[in-house]
C-alpha cells in the first residue's frame, strides 16, 4: 500500500498525525497543513517591495542557491514557483505538484496539478518536468545541483501527463525535502530551447508573478500572473525587488518607507525595530553561522590547524564582535540542544589559547606555518567579524592572516568554484529546516554546500545510513555517529546559531516562510491597518 507522505491539503486526522510523528521523529504538532496566510482576511491588490542583498545572474531555473529570504532565489520563485516546498514544521508540501508519495522511500510518485500552463501557454506537465530535470543533470548546464539530480534522473518514468514515477538508486526518506531545496524550479521547455546562452533565457514559468522590467543589479518589477493555478492568489498586483547590498542601507530604506521588508537579525535592527510603522517577524527556522576550512590545499589540510583555530578564538566573543550583542551560547556541535538528534557526548574544541599556541608552534616546526587567506564579503557585519579573527589570531606567534573582502555575489565563485581561500566565511545562517538535505550538503563528499571539500567515506556512510531508514531510533543512532565525526574531524567552523527575522512595514499580511525561510509570495497581501504588528510586535 502506498502512503501519502507529502500533500498540499490539510490533514486533520489524528491517525495521520501519529503516522507523521512515528515516521519523521518530529514533534506532534501540525503535519501537512496548508499554510494560513494570516488571521486577517486577505485583500487583493496593492504592491510590495522586497529588498535583496544581491541579484540573479540569469533566469536559468537550474542555477539555484540557498532558499533563505532576501536572496536571489526570491526572484526565481516568484516567476517559476516551487514544485514542492518545505514548511516551517519541516514537512514537504505540494506547490505546483499536488503531492509526492512513497511507500518505501525508494519509489516516489509525483502527481502534478492538471491544467496548469506556463505563461507562454505550453503545459506544465510531466514532459516539461522531465526535460528540466534532464537539463539540470547535464554537466554542461553548470547547475550547482547537477550531482543530486544526476544521481536519480535515469530512474524517472512518465506514467501519464500529470504523473511521474521516480525510482531512486537507494531509499532516501528525505528525497522530498532535497527536491524542494535543490531542484525546485521548472521553466517552459520552449523558452529554454529558444535560448542560445544562459543570459538569453526568458523567465517563462508557472509561478505567481510575471517579469515586467529588470534593471540588473538595481531593481526588478513583477506583475501578478492572471493565470496562476491557485486563484485568487497571488493577492498583490505588483511585486518589486530592490537590490541593496549594505545592511544599514537596507534597514534605513524600510524604516523610511522606501521598501516593504528585508531579512536580517535583531542585532542588526536595534531601535529601528520599534520605529513608527515598523514591525518584526521571526522566521522560526534555526540556522548555523559557519565558515569553511579549505581541505584540498593549504594549512587546513592538517587537522592541527583546524583544532588550533577552534582553540585560538573565544567563539562567544567572536559572536559579540560580529553582532555587537553579548550573551551568545555557542553551539557545541552541529545539532542544537533543541534538536531531537542532539548528543552532549561529543563537543567541538573550546577556547584554549595555550594549546592553540602549542599547535601553531608544532605546525611551524614541521614546515607548515599557519599563514591563511580569510575570504568573506564586504558588508559591515562581516568586516567586523573578519577583523576580529585577524586581530585575535595575529596575537599568536607563527600566525599570519590576510583578508580578502569580495562582493556578496562573488563569494560563491571565489570560495566554492575557485577554492581561492584558506578560510571562507559565508554571511548569515545556514538554516536546517529538518536535518536534511542541509547536513548532507555540508558534510558529504559531494555535498552542494561542502565548499571546503571535506571528504570522509565514514561520514558519507553515516549520513547515508540516516537517510535510508524510516526508524526514528536508527536515524538518531546514525546522527550520533555523525556528531562524533564532526567533533573528531572538525570539517567546518561552527561559531553561532540564530533565527532570521524580517524587518517590515506593519501592514504586511500573509507571511508564509518555507524551505530556508524564503517567503511563499503568492500569500502576501497589504492590510488595511497594522496587521503585522498584531502578531510580531
Amino acid at each position: 500500500m502506498t502512503r501519502t507522505l507529502y500533500t498540499h491539503k490539510t490533514i486533520t486526522s489524528k491517525v495521520a498525525l501519529a503516522f507523521a510523528f512515528t515516521l519523521f521523529g518530529a514533534s506532534a504538532t501540525t503535519f501537512g497543513l496548508r499554510p494560513a496566510a494570516a488571521e486577517e482576511q486577505p485583500i487583493k491588490g496593492g504592491e510590495m517591495t522586497i529588498i535583496n542583498g544581491s541579484d540573479i545572474k540569469s533566469w536559468d531555473p537550474a542555477v539555484i542557491g540557498g532558499t533563505y529570504p532576501g536572496g536571489p532565489m526570491d526572484m526565481l520563485d516568484a516567476v517559476y514557483g516551487f514544485i514542492v516546498y518545505v514548511d516551517v514544521n519541516g514537512k514537504v508540501q505540494g506547490g505546483l505538484a499536488q503531492r509526492l508519495t512513497s511507500g518505501d522511500a525508494k519509489v516516489w510518485t509525483l502527481k502534478l496539478r492538471e491544467g496548469v500552463k506556463f505563461t507562454d501557454g505550453t503545459p506544465y506537465d510531466a514532459e516539461a518536468v522531465k526535460f528540466n530535470w534532464e537539463r539540470q543533470a547535464n554537466p554542461e548546464t553548470l547547475s550547482p545541483s547537477q550531482g543530486f539530480v544526476a544521481s536519480w534522473v535515469q530512474g524517472v518514468k512518465i506514467v501519464d501527463p500529470s504523473t511521474i514515477e521516480i525510482t531512486l538508486p537507494k531509499p532516501d526518506r528525505n528525497f522530498g525535502s532535497s527536491l524542494a531545496q535543490l531542484a525546485p524550479f521548472v521553466a517552459s521547455p520552449q523558452a529554454l530551447k529558444a535560448a542560445k546562452t544562459k543570459t538569453d533565457i526568458k523567465p517563462v514559468g508557472a509561478g505567481a508573478f510575471l517579469l515586467e522590467s529588470w534593471n540588473q543589479g538595481v531593481s526588478m518589477t513583477m506583475k501578478r500572473n492572471p493565470q496562476y493555478w491557485d486563484q485568487p492568489r497571488p493577492y498583490l498586483d505588483t511585486l518589486k525587488f530592490a537590490i541593496i547590498p549594505e545592511t544599514n542601507s537596507r534597514i534605513a530604506t524600510v524604516v523610511q518607507g522606501g521598501a516593504t521588508m528585508m531579512a536580517g537579525y535583531p542585532y542588526q535592527f536595534g531601535s529601528n525595530a520599534t520605529a513608527p510603522g515598523i514591525a518584526t517577524h521571526e522566521i522560526p527556522i534555526p540556522g548555523l553561522y559557519r565558515a569553511y576550512f579549505n581541505q584540498k590545499s593549504g594549512v587546513f589540510t592538517d587537522h592541527r590547524a583546524r583544532e588550533a583555530f577552534y582553540n585560538a578564538i573565544n567563539r562567544s566573543k567572536l559572536m559579540q564582535a560580529y553582532t555587537q550583542v553579548g550573551g551568545y551560547d555557542v553551539p557545541t556541535n552541529y545539532f542544537s540542544k533543541a534538536s531531537p538528534y542532539y548528543d552532549p557526548a561529543d563537543t567541538l574544541p573550546g577556547y584554549d589559547p595555550k594549546h592553540a599556541q602549542e599547535l601553531f608552534d608544532q605546525l611551524a616546526k614541521d614546515g607548515k606555518p599557519f599563514s591563511i587567506k580569510l575570504v568573506t564579503y564586504s558588508n559591515s557585519d562581516l568586516k567586523r567579524l573578519a577583523s576580529y579573527i585577524q586581530q585575535t589570531l595575529s596575537a599568536y606567534d607563527n600566525v599570519k592572516v590576510d583578508l580578502q573582502l569580495v562582493d556578496q555575489a562573488m563569494l560563491s565563485p571565489t570560495c566554492k568554484a575557485q577554492m581561492n581561500f584558506d578560510f571562507c566565511v559565508d554571511g548569515g545562517v545556514l538554516v536546517a529546516n529538518g536535518a536534511e538535505p542541509i547536513i548532507s550538503n555540508l558534510l558529504s563528499s559531494n555535498g552542494n554546500d561542502n565548499w571546503g571539500k571535506y571528504n570522509s567515506p565514514e561520514m558519507d556512510k553515516d549520513l547515508a545510513e540516516a537517510n535510508s531508514t524510516m526508524d526514528p531510533s536508527a536515524v538518531k543512532a546514525a546522527y550520533d555517529k555523525v556528531q562524533k565525526l564532526i567533533a573528531a574531524d572538525l570539517p567546518l567552523y561552527i561559531f553561532g546559531s540564530e533565527t532570521r527575522h524580517l524587518l517590515l512595514r506593519d501592514n504586511v499580511g500573509g507571511i508564509v516562510p518555507s524551505n530556508g525561510g524564503i517567503l511563499q509570495k503568492q500569500y502576501l497581501f497589504v492590510c488595511k491597518d497594522a496587521c503585522a504588528s498584531k502578531a510580531s510586535k
